[in-house]
């Protein structure tokens, strides 16, 4: 019998897949080959998951299982090589109650795309006890119910043996106690900010105001499952580039990070303390992205609206980083006023003029940036119109009149 040439051939992986996952849950062959070809089980965010990789692990990993133990000729309990695990629908030391759910297509593709919403994260070394089963279990469940109603129920148990299939690094949550919960190795503020967005929605999101910590495959695999549900088609898979990130950091923020106290407090009112903690506070979570460049912390305050006081201290900050810092190259200072008027022209036709206030430096005086936008009279000037800051600063060489930074005339 030779194959119908308009059929794909069959890879041999998936077979043995089928015929392990077969073997392991009870499933007909046929049915066990269905789910292995399923659309959304042939990777998104990387590789196809092995179905062998998933029954492996049951057993391999001491987090997931326990030995197997026999009696010998003189009744003493001795270990053998062989385990098995502990690992339920509920968690760890679940076995005996429910045993993990793995009988029909549904289940083992919920396995899968839950695979799939963990490898969107970024791996830690070490399991965190902050990225634990329970919580990632509900992200699972809300992310994939947003999109795939029909996945709306993760157990906890499958999320932690995803994670396992996948090499997140596990272990125990309060080792000694018998929880049913392990902590995973992920990225610890990529699942709070997972945490967060789960518990806005639609509209509402705009509340979450900054995604600097967003899990870098988060948006590809949003965008996967919005396609197979209005397609049916298995989606592309990811490059790994998340074209979407935001900075994590730069030279200001960590400058002004690091002068937050260590402990958390706050600091007194009005010190450059209570700002550095304020503001870490607030890139931690979530409420504002980084500060790139120094003059954008200004920005930062206006959108959280901060008071008045906040604002006198940035600015002693940003003109204290231009001083200090040898990574500065210069600063822009606030627009203050701007001003755009018609002119007639000297001839060759109508043009305007533009006008912009700027603070200077010290705050006592001002830089203005003009524009003449005359046919045959175009003219662009920047200058510091302070007498302080005449004598201390400078522009910054090589920029153009729009684009002017300033910095202290020995660095400039």
């Amino acid at each position: 019998m030779t194959n119908n040439p308009a059929t794909p051939a069959r890879s041999r992986e998936v077979e043995r897949d089928a015929r392990a996952w077969s073997k392991f849950s009870g499933m007909k062959y046929t049915q066990a080959l269905r789910a292995m070809e399923h659309p959304l089980a042939q990777g998104i965010l990387g590789d196809r998951i092995c179905a062998r990789d998933l029954i492996r692990v049951l057993t391999e990993l001491p987090v997931l299982s326990e030995p197997i133990w026999e009696t010998d000729s003189e009744g003493r309990e001795i270990e053998t090589n062989e385990r098995v695990t502990h690992l339920g629908d509920s968690g760890l030391y679940a076995a005996e109650n429910r045993a993990l759910s793995s009988a029909t297509e549904h289940d083992y593709v919920e396995l899968v795309l839950t695979a799939e919403v963990l490898r969107a994260f970024t791996p830690t070394a070490e399991p965190r006890s902050e990225a634990y089963s329970y919580n990632l279990k509900h992200t699972v469940e809300e992310f994939l119910g947003e999109h795939l109603g029909d996945h709306a129920y993760i157990a906890n148990g499958q999320a932690i043996w995803a994670a396992a299939a996948l090499g997140i690094p596990l272990a125990e949550s309060n080792p000694g106690e018998f929880s049913l919960n392990a902590d995973f190795g992920l990225m610890p503020e990529q699942v709070e900010y997972a945490r967060r967005m789960r518990r806005t929605s639609g509209a509402t999101r705009i509340a979450v105001r900054a995604h600097h910590h967003r899990p870098p495959g988060y948006l590809f695999l949003q965008q996967a499952l919005q396609h197979y549900r209005d397609t049916g088609e298995a989606p592309g898979r990811w490059d790994g580039v998340d074209e979407h990130a935001e900075p994590l950091t730069s030279a200001f923020h960590e400058w002004l990070s690091v002068q937050a106290d260590p402990s958390g407090a706050r600091g007194a009112r009005g010190s450059r303390e209570r700002l550095a903690g304020d503001y870490a506070a607030g890139v931690r979570d979530g409420d504002h992205g980084v500060a790139r460049k120094p003059e954008e912390l200004l920005t930062i305050l206006r959108r959280v609206g901060a008071d008045d006081d906040f604002f006198d201290m940035a600015r002693d900050a940003i003109v204290d980083w231009a001083r200090t810092s040898p990574l500065s190259n210069g600063i822009r200072t606030e627009l203050v006023d701007r001003h755009r008027s018609d002119h007639g022209g000297w001839g060759a036709g109508g043009g305007d003029v533009e006008r912009y206030e700027f603070r200077c430096p010290c705050g006592d005086g001002a830089i203005v940036e003009e524009h003449d936008n005359v046919p045959g009279f175009r003219e662009h000037d920047v200058t510091i119109i302070c007498r302080t800051c005449t004598s201390e600063w400078d522009f910054v060489p090589g920029l153009s009149v729009r684009g002017w930074r300033v910095a202290p005339i020995s660095a400039a």
